[in-house]
């Protein structure tokens, strides 16, 4: 973990909330009042994908 992310998680918080499941046409978890499929799920679906890779890459790695 790098200087600039630890901070960044300091000043924002922790960002691991897991991002909720649910079927594209239920109401949208942020309180929009639209379907989630229209919100947020194009968002979630990169945050999941990203968390996948992270996970088969595991800890990163500098050379310095």
């Amino acid at each position: 973990m790098g200087i600039m992310h630890t901070l960044k998680r300091l000043a924002l918080g922790d960002d691991s909330a897991p991002t909720p499941d649910l079927g594209r046409n239920d109401e949208c978890w942020c309180g929009s009042g639209q379907k989630y499929k229209r919100c947020h799920l194009a968002t979630d679906a990169r945050k999941r994908s990203s968390e996948r890779a992270a996970a088969r890459r595991g800890p990163a790695r500098r050379a310095f």
